[in-house]
């Protein structure tokens, strides 16, 4: 088998807001990586769409993010499953900085 990922994932369950135009999802992350994020949400912007995210580190502590959209689930029966998998565009240092200190647990 194949692994096609080129990025280590974590699971990290942190509060997201995702942002295109003047429309705003909220969620949590599920999986991370220095590449990219997927979002658990109740609705998700469609494959394509460019994107800010809010990334709640701590209470007091966000990354600002931006990306475009990879993948979008919605479904109508299973409402938990649904989110959007994110690929990053930009990154700030903040985000770099977590993403290196989930690696250093791992």
């Amino acid at each position: 088998m194949i692994e096609k990922r080129k990025c280590t994932r974590f699971i990290v369950k942190l509060p997201v807001d995702v942002k295109s135009d003047n429309s705003v999802i909220s969620g949590i992350t599920v999986r991370i990586s220095d590449r990219g994020l997927f979002v658990r949400s109740q609705k998700s912007f469609q494959t394509g769409t460019n994107i800010g995210i809010k990334l709640h580190i701590s209470e007091d502590v966000f990354c600002d993010l931006k990306g475009v959209v990879r993948y979008s689930r919605k479904l109508n029966i299973l409402k938990q499953k649904n989110g959007m998998g994110i690929e990053l565009t930009e990154k700030d240092q903040k985000y770099q900085d977590f993403i290196d200190s989930v690696a250093s647990l791992g």
